[in-house]
Formats: C-alpha cells, structure tokens, sequence
C-alpha cells in the first residue's frame, strides 16, 4: 500500500529534490529523485531503506483543479501497484531514496498505460541507481 510514511511531505527535502535532484523521462511520465547513502555514517548499522514519493500534475496543462486531482490518483494508483516490485529490486538498507513523478502531456492515458509507463520508469531509475554505484 501507500502509506502515509511513503509520501513525500516535507518541505525542505522537496525543495532539496527540485534543486539537486537528477531526472529521467519516459514519456509521458518524468521523474525527480534523489539518492543518499546512509551507510558512510555507520557503516556497522547502516539504517532502514527509506522511500518517499510525490505526484504532480503541471496546471499548465491541466487547468482546472478536477483534472489535475485525477491524474494525481492515477499516478497514486500506478505508483501503489508498481511499489513491491520497485522495493524488492532496491537493496534493503542504507539509502534514502525521494522521489517525484510528474504527468508532462495535456491527454490523459488510460490507468493501464499508465501503469505500464510507471513501471518503466521505475525500472530505469533502478538501472540508474545501480549503474552509479
């Protein structure tokens, strides 16, 4: 599920992720994230995996409120079903991980696209991720 403790809320690290965070784009979908690693503080016991995500969606293409909402639940929904999948490829401690998917077209897909481009997106970040370290 998505619970509260995985939504991105605080507003210093948002401001940190737009200001230094790194994206990839997958049409029509783009990501924002960054990636710290716990470990170099104790390399002993180096913490729990922490992920935190955000949705979004631009006014500039959707101009009314009602829209934008439903593409942030659609993006919610996509992001809840790609999660297990995305957690069990990532390693189990010593990384902080946020996170943030922004819609960039002004159509909507259908849920299923959507979940298919979620989970590309997801399965990019992770070949980034590991292609650093």
């Amino acid at each position: 599920t998505y619970q509260q403790k995985d939504k991105l809320k605080s507003r210093k690290q948002m401001q940190n992720l737009f200001a230094l965070g790194k994206s990839l784009s997958n049409a029509p979908l783009r990501l924002i994230y960054t990636l710290e690693h716990n470990a170099e503080e104790n390399p002993a016991n180096p913490g729990p995996l922490v992920l935190q995500a955000g949705v979004g969606a631009p006014t500039k293409q959707f101009k009314k409120a009602v829209q934008r909402n439903r593409v942030k639940r659609l993006l919610r929904e996509a992001y809840r079903l790609a999660l297990p999948a995305f957690r069990a490829q990532l390693p189990a401690h010593g990384i902080r991980l946020n996170i943030f998917i922004l819609y960039m077209e002004s159509d909507v897909l259908p849920q299923i696209e959507i979940n298919t481009k979620m989970k590309l997106i997801l399965d990019q970040l992770v070949k980034r991720i590991y292609g650093q370290a």
